[in-house]
């Protein structure tokens, strides 16, 4: 979807006032009204099932204000049509993260703990199914992406890296990385991986190896013989030392 001037503009001057959740509130209802008398509709087949698709809580202060401004700028519609162009605008440009996703989430939430009218609530709750469809759309192809990517990066450096530039130094190693990272994030023809996915995709990764750290701890405890145990702790330092290169990976996309 072409994206129009005006719009671009409007994104980068969404209003940050709504930072705090029952700022969101506020002015959600507003608009809400305002569009609500137009009869804009977007597909509000949203239900339960689409709310809770993801974590079962949401914390709004945890949200950015910056998400929260996204979430607004896409209340301020005239049509279904253009809430969609703008979710298509958001997604290109690489805005369209999880944080997007929980934002209009607990606007959902909040209207109906404040009692809002349900064709109000059954208009933001449309909002959200369309973001959460739009995100999940972009999370498979991306995580293969990012995965194929990650995993190039990870050959290119070690965790003896690692310690060099905590000592303040720039390993040949760390350079390749980042100029790599560089070339993949500036990509024009759309077929890099995005910046914000790749450190959000990293980010989903450690907790997944937690857990399968915490099961080889568990073998560890169990080892019948001194051989395994010894084979086991082997397995953890490789295991310690991929999971500082998946942190730096994060930490390196970010900063750039």
């Amino acid at each position: 979807v072409a994206a129009r001037p005006a719009l671009r503009g409007r994104l980068a001057r969404a209003r940050v006032a709504t930072a705090r959740a029952d700022n969101v509130k506020t002015s959600t209802i507003g608009l809400g009204d305002r569009r609500a008398r137009r009869r804009v509709c977007v597909r509000a087949d949203a239900d339960a099932d689409d709310l809770k698709s993801l974590e079962p809580d949401v914390d709004p202060e945890a949200v950015s204000p910056e998400d929260y401004a996204l979430v607004v700028e896409l209340l301020d519609s005239d049509t279904g049509e253009e809430v969609k162009e703008k979710v298509d605008l958001i997604a290109k440009n690489g805005l369209l993260t999880k944080g997007v996703v929980d934002a209009a989430r607990v606007v959902v939430e909040q209207n109906e703990a404040a009692g809002q009218d349900a064709d109000i609530i059954a208009l933001l709750a449309s909002v959200h199914a369309v973001l959460l469809r739009k995100f999940k759309e972009m999370a498979v192809p991306g995580a293969k992406a990012a995965l194929e990517f990650g995993s190039t990066l990870m050959d290119v450096f070690s965790a003896e890296d690692l310690e060099a530039m905590e000592a303040g130094d720039v390993p040949v190693g760390i350079g390749r990385v980042k100029l790599m990272m560089q070339e993949e994030f500036d990509k024009e023809d759309g077929t890099g991986v995005n910046k914000l996915l790749f450190a959000q995709y990293l980010d989903e990764v450690l907790p997944v190896m937690s857990l399968q750290d915490e099961r080889l701890r568990k073998k560890m405890e169990e080892a019948p013989d001194t051989e395994t145990a010894q084979r086991l702790v082997v397995v953890m330092m490789n295991r310690t030392k991929e999971r500082l290169k998946v942190e730096a990976l994060r930490d390196l996309a970010r900063e750039l």
